[in-house]
């Protein structure tokens, strides 16, 4: 009896053991789960800490260059677009260029933005045109020819200068930015040479031509009432632009006025010009309808 009493002690023993062993190997288990659980929520925190743009738009930019080039976008100027940042490709003969460009979609007036933008360029931010003759003047067909304008201004760093190109697609246009290592005088100079030259080729140089400098001169000394302006002729600022501009015919400086803030920015008023040969200031000019006005 005390042998079989025994036996059954050890059954019990051994189930309890049995029992202790399932219940070890369970929570062991079950701590896998959590450890991995917890590692793959790590995991995925961290993922989400380095990539926090995935999933999100990527949101118009306010400047181009940087802000303190003062260089408002498009959408700052004009309003809200559609865009996307092109891919742009690189390679060893060709690197990818130190810069930006923007692509903007769905546009219902392509021609109205860009000549817009061009003028908020010319007029604000003191940029010229280079285009240069770039568009082809013999494509018959206006749906074949581009409307494409390159546009170089100052930079706030005495070493570079400020290039924007406009280039019309179908329905919509890419802004390419960069920022070119060369000063913006040597720049204007290379410029202006290269329009003297191009004008002297042509056989319109003569002794009696004005300069730039007597261009802007010839304006400011006409006088308020003269001008057509609200205040004394002094209070304003003339810059002509580097470069020819043929009208009906005829060659001109386009000089164009500014009136100086207090914060020392320019605010654009409106354009004269100046004979090229004789110096006269005859005319207002409209540079976006390019309608001539007769000063009184």
């Amino acid at each position: 009896m005390a042998k079989n009493s025994k036996s059954s002690k050890q059954k019990t023993k051994e189930k309890g053991h049995r029992k202790n062993k399932k219940a070890f190997i369970f929570l062991t288990v079950l701590l896998m789960v959590v450890v991995t659980g917890s590692a793959a929520a790590i995991t995925l925190l961290t993922l989400a800490k380095e990539s926090p743009s995935a999933g999100k738009e990527p949101e118009a930019p306010a400047y181009y260059f940087s802000k303190e080039e003062g260089i408002s976008s498009v959408t700052e100027v004009l309003g809200a677009r559609d865009f996307e940042i092109p891919e742009q490709e690189e390679s060893k003969e060709s690197p990818k260029p130190e810069g930006e460009t923007y692509k903007y979609l769905h546009v219902e007036d392509v021609s109205a933005d860009l000549n817009t933008y061009k003028k908020y360029l010319e007029e604000e931010k003191n940029f010229i045109d280079v285009t240069g003759n770039s568009q082809s003047e013999e494509s018959s067909s206006s749906e074949e020819q581009a409307e494409i304008y390159e546009l170089a201004g100052p930079s706030s760093d005495s070493g570079s200068y400020l290039s924007i190109t406009l280039a019309a697609e179908q329905k919509g246009y890419t802004v390419t930015a960069l920022k070119q290592s060369q000063p913006w005088s040597a720049y204007f100079k290379t410029i202006w040479d290269q329009q003297k030259k191009e004008l002297a080729d042509t056989g319109s140089s003569s002794e009696t031509n004005s300069t730039i400098e007597q261009a802007e001169k010839s304006v400011s000394v006409l006088g308020r009432e003269k001008l057509g302006l609200p205040e004394a002729a002094d209070s304003y600022e003339y810059i002509a632009a580097p470069g020819i501009a043929k009208i009906d015919g005829s060659n001109y400086y386009t000089v164009r006025t500014y009136k100086r803030q207090a914060d020392s920015t320019l605010i654009y008023i409106t354009t004269y010009l100046s004979d090229y040969s004789t110096g006269d200031v005859a005319f207002q000019y409209d540079e976006i309808t390019g309608e001539v006005t007769p000063l009184p």
